[in-house]
């Protein structure tokens, strides 16, 4: 039986660290050292819908089968509706498109998978297992209303 749900407050790291953190992230994911780091962390490559820029991030995720699942809060993800990205998965490049989700139902289904696979990603969305172990729902509408998204990626 899961735990009492306490509500979960998002962690908001300070701007200035994922500066000073992303290209250490991006450095170790590219080299033979992802290992350390890439269970949990990818490089999502993608194309900006106004700029044309190509933007490559280093993103958390859960794998289910062939989907790749995330959640943000960032701008970025509005690049990524029905977008083609790649991916620096576990040291091998893959391709896929993304889907953005944005409505409470499809967020808990997304959430629910995440959380199975790494329960403490929840902390960094803001959201918690409710008793009967699915996620808390008003957590993910706090989360929905702060502009947090889920993303599925689906690889090639």
């Amino acid at each position: 039986m899961a735990p009492a749900s306490v509500p979960t407050r998002r962690l908001h790291p300070p701007r200035f660290l994922y500066r000073i953190l992303n290209p250490v992230f991006k450095l170790l994911l590219r080299s033979p050292l992802h290992r350390l780091i890439g269970k949990r962390l990818m490089l999502l490559a993608f194309t900006g819908r106004r700029s044309g820029r190509r933007y490559t991030i280093p993103a958390g995720y859960a794998q289910v089968d062939n989907v790749l699942l995330l959640g943000t809060s960032s701008a970025w993800h509005k690049n990524l509706h029905g977008a083609s990205v790649g991916v620096l998965l576990c040291g091998q490049k893959r391709a896929g498109t993304s889907e953005v989700i944005t409505d409470e139902e499809g967020m808990v289904e997304c959430y629910e998978k995440m959380l199975a696979i790494a329960p403490g990603y929840g902390r960094a969305i803001g959201v918690s297992l409710a008793p009967d172990g699915q996620p808390n729902r008003a957590d993910v509408a706090r989360a929905r209303q702060e502009g947090v998204v889920a993303i599925r990626i689906q690889l090639d």
